[in-house]
């Protein structure tokens, strides 16, 4: 069985010094920084290897802990393979990092959501969110619905989802899509199956959607 050794780890390589020896285990520098291990994984993500950039990525913030981009990046990788207490980590730490970056503020939340936790606190952060980066509302306020709607608060999630849909941009139907599935859902638990259906026919309007990403970042 032959074992890749991925470009750019931080490699170990057996040596047997001496026919009579003991393997010796020799750690070798790694040779790439940080900049280099998250250039090498977004080519790996292109390419739909998200492990191998995942791994890149974990690289990245090992070299440089104090890197907020390799953190969301990590982030943004482990929340797509659904690993939701890595991305957790690394949303967090990249929020650490950049406390005025409303995007990073949103996927933590986001992810609190995935995970049905933290909603007191995955509210708060929305609500800075929207005071810090009021050009990405649409999308803040699609966090907020749905945190809304677990809440119980129904007519205010139809509220924050019915402004997310009307001005989330035609450009991203992959992200539109998902606010209209999020604004039926609460017209349903509103009791309100006609509105439900009008939300449902618009997101079929739409093309075929993709997994939702936590970045939101036009």
């Amino acid at each position: 069985m032959i074992k890749v050794i991925q470009l750019a780890t931080a490699l170990t390589i057996l040596s047997l010094a001496t026919s009579c020896s003991l393997p010796k285990i020799i750690v070798l520098h790694d040779p790439l920084s940080a900049e280099e291990h998250i250039k090498l994984a977004g080519i790996y993500d292109s390419q739909g290897k998200t492990g191998l950039a995942r791994e890149q990525y974990r690289f990245a913030v090992k070299q440089a802990p104090e890197n907020g981009r390799a953190w969301s990046l990590l982030g943004d990788v482990a929340y797509r393979e659904k690993d939701y207490a890595e991305a957790e980590k690394a949303y967090g730490k990249a929020r650490d990092l950049d406390p005025a970056n409303g995007d990073m503020l949103n996927n933590l939340a986001w992810v609190y959501v995935q995970q049905d936790k933290k909603l007191s606190k995955a509210q708060n952060l929305v609500m800075q969110a929207l005071e810090l980066t009021p050009d990405h509302r649409p999308y803040y306020l699609d966090t907020l619905g749905v945190i809304q709607l677990k809440f119980g608060k129904i007519p205010d999630a139809i509220t924050s989802l019915l402004e997310a849909t009307e001005t989330i941009p035609r450009s991203q139907p992959d992200l539109l899509a998902e606010a209209y599935q999020h604004l039926a859902d609460a017209y349903h638990a509103a009791g309100d199956s006609l509105a439900a259906d009008n939300a449902l026919e618009r997101l079929r309007q739409l093309k075929p959607v993709t997994p939702k990403e936590p970045v939101l970042q036009p």
